[in-house]
């Protein structure tokens, strides 16, 4: 996103002109970015290389707080009034309002200021888990899927060997995530063939290495674990 700040001493760095009622597209914001860019390399290349979690403050008529979260490819911002009470999600909006120029003077950040950003951390959080409980949901198994996760229930149940509950364990996950079409019609010929027992245990581990699903399943791990994580880029105080 677009919101860039960097508190040194008393001094504020941004891209934005000071103009109050000034609403910003993202158009316009990647224009400005890209001319930077173009014209000083070396300062954009410092500005997306700052660290998350940086914060600000600035003088204004307006007390409000602004908020930049991020949770893998899921962005929010947040413009908030003192009270803690929504103003705005529009990022136009919200440009518009943190912009000001490269001179602009910050200041002592409020006190209780981290206090308020964690409790829009708090409510994006939250967002985030609401959004993987909808993906969780809306994750629809094929046939051929029900059929082999029902099997290999059966088959752990009467399972004594630790290694093979274990190696149950691991072919579950793998197939309870989705899947190509190659592998689904491979599961779809041990349904039709009613293929249980020991003998499937043996073709899903065959599949299971044939088509390399670990490595999705590791790749899908970390994935989702960079979306389960909520940080907070960048915030800034209106006092």
């Amino acid at each position: 996103m677009y919101a860039i700040y960097e508190k040194k001493g008393d001094r504020q760095l941004s891209l934005f002109d000071d103009d109050k009622e000034y609403y910003l597209d993202l158009n316009e914001a990647e224009e400005i970015l890209r001319q930077l860019k173009r014209d000083n390399p070396g300062e954009y290349e410092r500005i997306a290389n700052l660290r998350d979690g940086i914060r600000t403050a600035c003088l204004s008529n307006q007390k409000r707080l602004y908020v930049f979260c991020q949770a893998g490819r899921y962005q929010q911002l947040f413009l908030m009034e003192k009270n803690g009470k929504e103003i705005s999600r529009d990022i136009p909006h919200i440009l518009g309002t943190i912009k000001c120029g490269p001179t602009q003077k910050g200041t002592k950040v409020p006190p209780r200021y981290n206090k308020s950003v964690m409790r829009v951390k708090r409510i994006f959080t939250e967002e985030v888990k609401h959004r993987q409980a909808e993906r969780k949901h809306t994750l629809s198994l094929t046939v051929s899927q029900r059929y082999v996760l029902r099997e290999l229930r059966i088959l752990f149940g009467g399972a004594d060997d630790e290694d093979v509950k274990g190696q149950i364990n691991i072919l579950e996950k793998a197939f309870r995530g989705p899947i190509t079409t190659a592998i689904n019609k491979e599961l779809n010929l041990l349904r039709r063939n009613g293929v249980i027992g020991e003998n499937l245990l043996k073709s899903l581990v065959r599949i299971y290495h044939q088509h390399n699903i670990k490595e999705w399943i590791d790749h899908r791990s970390l994935n989702n674990e960079n979306y389960e994580i909520p940080k907070i880029v960048c915030s800034e105080g209106f006092v």
